[in-house]
């Protein structure tokens, strides 16, 4: 499933991407301030910028190996992406031989 914060990174060039490192490294250290004194009521701010500085480290990395990443073909998510087909599994003719069968015949 692909994140509609991961779809707006991938619009952004390596200038933009390291401007919202920084402004993502500074809303972290405040959420954590915040935390630690018993200002902040919530825990789930922090974690989407974690998670979000994460993709935009991610995203910088691999401009920098020159790796393009293919947009996905469903923004929305796979909900209508094709399953893979199970494989009918092949019939082996004649009955299941147990570990004592085995044995036996193998001395």
């Amino acid at each position: 499933m692909v994140s509609k914060h991961m779809v707006k990174f991938r619009e952004m060039d390596a200038n933009e991407l390291g401007i919202r490192e920084h402004e993502l490294g500074e809303q972290i250290f405040r959420l954590r301030f915040q935390l630690t004194t018993g200002q902040a009521e919530s825990v789930k701010k922090l974690r989407e910028a974690r998670r979000d500085l994460a993709r935009v480290k991610t995203l910088q990395r691999a401009q920098e190996l020159g790796i393009r990443v293919a947009a996905p073909e469903n923004a929305s998510g796979s909900a209508n992406a094709k399953k893979p087909e199970k494989k009918a599994r092949a019939k082996s003719s004649g009955k299941k031989s147990s570990k004592k069968e085995s044995k036996s015949k193998s001395e």
